[in-house]
């Protein structure tokens, strides 16, 4: 479906955005505060940025008159790879930091200082929390510059050229 010479770019770009991410995101799961969910959103951050770095290189790359359809694929296919790999690496660290997540009864690990809202599962919302960020946060955090850059980041804005990304 998509051309084999970007896919290393993908892969590439996708995996420095999910490192970028999962560093602020584990420190979040190992302190398991409330007060401290702002490491989440740090990592929305620099994912965004990644993402950033990614479209204007790979603009840059085909000479700068990338067409729209082209660059609006190739950052969201950017964007799933890195949230498929934080999914994956934030599973890891719940087993790591939260030994006993899928045992029965309460977890001895829960998110500390939470509000009454946030839920009274087994973790007090530690896990909703993180996975919503995750997928959510993440998705729009690489939605967002992957659909404003591949309209504002082309040199020639007249005309538009035949998609690159997928094989018609």
């Amino acid at each position: 479906m998509f051309k084999k010479e970007y896919l290393s770019s993908y892969l590439m770009y996708g995996i420095l955005s999910a490192i970028l991410f999962c560093v602020p995101m584990i420190i979040f799961v190992s302190s398991a505060k409330f007060s401290n969910a702002w490491w989440l959103y740090v990592g929305n951050v620099l994912f965004l940025l990644s993402i950033v770095f990614f479209m204007l290189s790979f603009n840059k790359k085909k000479g700068e008159d990338t067409s729209t359809q082209t660059m609006v694929a190739a950052g969201h296919i950017t964007t799933v790879v890195g949230i498929i790999i934080c999914i994956i690496v934030a599973v890891i660290a719940l087993l790591m930091f939260v030994p006993d997540i899928f045992s029965s009864g309460p977890s001895d690990t829960v998110l500390e200082n939470a509000p009454s809202t946030t839920g009274t599962g087994k973790t007090h919302g530690l896990v909703f929390m993180l996975f919503l960020n995750t997928i959510i946060g993440n998705l729009v955090a690489g939605s967002f510059p992957s659909i404003i850059l591949s309209y504002t980041a082309k040199r020639d804005q007249t005309k538009d050229r035949k998609s690159e990304v997928l094989n018609n």
